[in-house]
């Protein structure tokens, strides 16, 4: 069920509330300003429409903590400390009714501290609902990706796949350039490493949509096991 489209009358008791959460930031000439909370949203609807009798489906919070693409036009963020304080205002809010958890669909790696530090202040100090944070690159993503690619960057094959498994006008594929550059983005600003806003490897030959399907396919069935595992949530016709 979307929250949007509900009555309160209509909300489930023992919902799991899904929130995705991505960034509004640049990833290269070629793809949109959205692209991680494009991702993250798709996960998040493939897990509403696989249990659609007990998932809360929450839009997209787009906007996340993006510091480290400062200097490029479009990038759009807010501090790590206003991104937690939001998302604790945010469960406290839907706690009072008692649903049985609540999953952050975590498209963007600039978000990882601060969901993390959310998840432990949260689950430390209350007992419900139980908050996890699903990392969409996650160690076993990672593992999977690199069956096909040689590594993950920012604005890189990999993303430019996955978003064109998703909707391929949404790249645009005559300004995808040549890139290899490497730089660890979680210490210095990505203009710092890369003018074009691209790190890791891209050109048009690396683009796979078709592996992006399998890349989104492998997430979308990841997390529903993680819910599994975690809330005891039986999950059928796996895909």
């Amino acid at each position: 069920m979307r929250i949007l489209e509900i009555t309160r009358d209509d909300v489930p008791k023992d919902s799991l509330i899904i929130v995705p959460i991505g960034s509004v930031e640049q990833h290269g000439p070629h793809l949109p300003l959205g692209t991680d909370s494009i991702i993250a949203n798709y996960v998040a609807e493939e897990v509403e429409r696989r249990l659609p009798s007990r998932v809360l489906l929450y839009p997209v919070i787009a906007v996340g903590s993006s510091m480290e693409h400062v200097g490029f036009t479009g990038t759009t963020w807010v501090r790590f400390e206003n991104l937690i304080h939001y998302i604790l205002d945010f469960i406290e809010g839907v706690s009072a009714w008692d649903p049985v958890g609540v999953v952050f669909v975590n498209g963007h790696g600039g978000n990882v501290d601060a969901l993390n530090i959310v998840v432990k202040e949260w689950n430390y100090s209350r007992r419900n609902p139980r908050i996890y944070h699903y990392y969409a690159y996650n160690r076993r993503v990672i593992d999977f990706i690199t069956r096909y690619f040689p590594s993950f960057g920012h604005a890189d094959a990999v993303e430019t796949s996955l978003i064109a498994a998703i909707n391929r006008d949404l790249v645009r594929w005559d300004r995808i350039i040549n890139v290899d550059v490497s730089g660890n983005i979680n210490i210095v600003r990505t203009i710092d490493v890369s003018r074009t806003g691209v790190v890791g490897s891209l050109s048009r030959d690396l683009v796979k949509p078709e592996v992006g399907s399998e890349i989104l396919r492998f997430m979308v069935n990841d997390i529903l096991r993680q819910i599994q595992d975690i809330y005891g949530i039986t999950i059928n016709n796996e895909r």
